[in-house]
């Protein structure tokens, strides 16, 4: 073989080799953004239920909320009408004196 042959097949081996070296540490950094592409996936899905918890919670204060807003208001209303009933009652024994 000619030294100019020797030559080329060494520089491609040599480019051979740096392309392999480069294939390994392309798919090592293709693993590790997998990976870390699942572990975000996996936190948007906790994210996700997480939200959807709290929205029930969100819910559930909002009608508990209104449950107790109707107590008041029957509180109220109650108070009101024995407020009515006694001054009715204060008129019926009026009247009942002035007879």
């Amino acid at each position: 073989m000619s030294h100019e042959l020797e030559k080329l097949i060494l520089r491609l081996e040599t480019r051979v080799r740096q392309l392999i070296m480069q294939e390994e540490n392309l798919r090592k950094e293709q693993e590790r953004l997998q990976k870390q592409l699942n572990e975000k996936d996996d936190e948007i899905l906790n994210l996700q239920i997480q939200n959807e918890e709290l929205k029930q919670q969100y819910r559930h204060l909002k009608m508990a909320k209104y449950i107790d807003m109707a107590d008041d208001d029957v509180k109220d209303m109650r108070s009101r009408i024995r407020t009515m009933v006694h001054d009715i009652d204060r008129c019926i024994s009026m009247l009942k004196v002035t007879q």
